[in-house]
């Protein structure tokens, strides 16, 4: 990510967090943050991932209410990347073998979901 990405989306996140702070329990729409940041979705993982609380709530007409449960406690610290993890418990929990089924649990408890990379058609 270059310098001038990395700072939009910085900026993006703090009015996204501004907005929901702003809304308190009326909560934003996806129409509002729309308006400040187009992968708003992005941003709001963004900010799951740093500890915010974010209770979404679907209405009619694909509208989702999005409201500011709680703030993180403790400063960030990045997650360990989700193939790391994977790899590691079907090492030691597995003994590096896992059945098809297996893999569609552990998957499924841990909250992972598999995805192809942009630009890949396989």
């Amino acid at each position: 990510m270059n310098q001038e990405t990395k700072k939009r989306t910085e900026t993006q996140r703090d009015k996204i967090i501004a907005a929901l702070k702003r809304a308190g329990d009326s909560g934003v729409t996806n129409v509002e943050l729309n308006k400040i940041a187009l992968r708003y979705n992005a941003r709001i993982q963004e900010l799951y991932v740093r500890g915010y609380k974010i209770h979404s709530e679907e209405l009619d007409g694909g509208i989702t209410k999005y409201i500011l449960v709680s703030e993180p406690t403790e400063p960030f610290k990045k997650p360990d990347k989700a193939v790391d993890i994977l790899i590691d418990d079907i090492e030691s929990k597995y003994n590096g073998n896992i059945s098809a089924r297996e893999l569609n649990e552990y998957l499924e408890t841990r909250g992972f979901t598999v995805r192809r990379k942009i630009g890949s058609y396989c």
